[in-house]
């Protein structure tokens, strides 16, 4: 997975993870192969960063899926409790 900057997106990439606008609309869901058509919907909804599959664009650090599978299996134990599922995403995302 790797965090993108819109500008650096391009079509036939895959989304890891759904897209939702600053109302918590979801615009894109995990999985979406991207067209041109999307990212220009992506760059009118004023969205800055996407999640995508794989490591696209080439940097120091790209965070793999396993690493992500690790984090939701220490979190397991956790159930539906909002709070620690809370602090699971907050990870997350902290970490790419």
């Amino acid at each position: 997975m790797q965090k993108l900057n819109i500008d650096e997106v391009k079509p036939s990439m895959v989304l890891a993870a759904t897209v939702k606008d600053k109302d918590g609309n979801i615009l894109f869901l995990k999985g979406v192969e991207l067209t041109e058509r999307h990212i220009i919907i992506l760059n009118n909804r004023d969205i800055k960063k996407i999640v995508v599959e794989g490591c696209p664009v080439k940097r120091e650090i790209c965070m793999s899926d396993d690493y992500f599978k690790e984090i939701d299996r220490r979190f397991s134990t956790a159930g539906s409790h909002p709070v620690i599922l809370k602090m699971k995403d907050i990870i997350k995302e902290l970490l790419f």
